[in-house]
């Protein structure tokens, strides 16, 4: 019986001394410090813990905050759209030359003073270039002639219309009803003078400047000035607007 307990222990002594050195050594490093610290497995677990955490937490910012960027771009983007878009009749030309886009109605911005006083004066420039055009053409049988102060006169009334915007901005519901009959009558002027550009003789002269004459004269002259005057005293400066005559006369 002895003989067999020696047997076993030298078989069990064998196979632990056959055991790898560093596989041994692993082990008990292993043992030696799970023994010496417990807690460092469960501080190593937490630790991973929160840093998969802080990366989730941090991926979760960046993705709101990009979200928070796109809509901020595009409401920015948008607000730059509305700054940048052309002002109605303050985006026109103010010279003579030019076709202007009918505007009518008022404007909820209020046009500075200068720009008020420029606009009186190319009202009158153009107003006063028509009426030469149409105090002249019954007088001519040229047919480059008749069509040059036809489309000299066109142009000049085309223009009118950026001045008339700028002015009503600024006179509001003083000038409400003088800018009524220009925006209303305009069209018949322009009608009639590109009627005799297109057909530049006598006849077509004679029968279009009447009719042209019979809206402007009653309608549109007399409201220039009043709807400058109105608009010279809105924003304090002085009624300077000229009265002007009727052609044909």
């Amino acid at each position: 019986m002895i003989f067999f307990h020696v047997l076993s222990f030298l078989a069990i002594l064998s196979a632990t001394l056959s055991y790898p050195i560093d596989s041994r050594s692993q082990v008990a490093s292993l043992d030696f410090s799970a023994a010496t610290n417990p807690n460092d497995a469960t501080t190593a677990s937490e630790s991973a813990d929160l840093s998969g955490s802080t990366s989730a937490a941090s991926n979760t910012t960046l993705d709101v905050s990009e979200g928070k960027t796109d809509a901020t771009s595009k409401g920015s983007t948008g607000q730059s759209a509305i700054a940048k878009a052309p002002f109605g009749p303050f985006a026109q030309g103010s010279t003579s030359g030019g076709t202007a886009k009918a505007a009518p109605g008022f404007s909820s911005r209020m046009p500075a003073m200068e720009a008020v006083q420029q606009a009186t004066m190319n009202f009158a420039k153009d107003a006063n270039t028509v009426s030469a055009s149409l105090n002249q053409l019954p007088d001519e049988t040229s047919a480059n002639t008749i069509r040059s102060l036809a489309t000299t006169a066109f142009n000049a009334e085309s223009d009118e219309d950026a001045q008339r915007a700028v002015l009503a901005a600024a006179a509001g519901s003083a000038g409400s009803a003088s800018n009524t009959k220009i925006v209303e009558n305009t069209p018949t002027v322009l009608k009639g003078l590109k009627a005799i550009m297109q057909s530049p003789t006598a006849s077509a002269v004679k029968s279009n400047v009447v009719t042209i004459q019979n809206s402007r004269n009653p309608n549109i002259l007399p409201s220039i000035t009043q709807l400058s005057n109105s608009a010279l005293k809105a924003v304090g400066s002085t009624m300077t607007q000229q009265r002007f005559p009727a052609t044909g006369q």
